[in-house]
């Protein structure tokens, strides 16, 4: 029996491996500006600031990870950077809105960020992000089934 299976040409070892090195780079980015942020908490901040008042369920839910969720947000909660408060409307759910803290995080790490990525895809076109987002969305939707 031959092994015809090609690591370096698996669409999921790819996007594994480069999941792994964007976590450490934002990470080490992250601690260069003084903040113990994980990408997990990133993607928190940025949806917040975008949509303050989403509840706890759909953060949950946009993730894929509502434990991990749950915890995420209690530490975030604890340093200060969010705020997490039933919803008047529904008290059965909660509601989480960035703090002051957490915008100024956002905002400091918004303009690293940008930087970062006009580092790294400076070689990339707007038509290979075209490509790329396609594809990976492809991917992604053919999972879901």
């Amino acid at each position: 029996m031959s092994d015809t299976f090609d690591l370096e040409n698996s669409y999921a070892y790819l996007i594994y491996r480069t999941v792994r090195v964007l976590r450490r780079q934002f990470m080490r980015l992250a601690l260069a500006n003084g903040l113990e942020l994980f990408p997990e908490q990133w993607f928190v901040l940025v949806r917040l600031v975008k949509q303050p008042g989403c509840s706890q369920s759909d953060l949950g839910r946009d993730f894929d990870d509502r434990p991990s969720m749950a915890r995420a947000l209690r530490n975030m909660e604890e340093k200060g950077w969010i705020k997490i408060q039933p919803d008047p409307e529904d008290g059965r759910k909660n509601q989480v809105f960035p703090t002051k803290k957490g915008s100024e995080i956002y905002q400091l790490m918004a303009s690293v960020v940008t930087e970062e990525r006009k580092r790294m895809f400076k070689k990339l076109s707007a038509q290979d992000f075209k490509n790329f987002k396609r594809i990976i969305d492809q991917i992604y939707e053919e999972s879901l089934d």
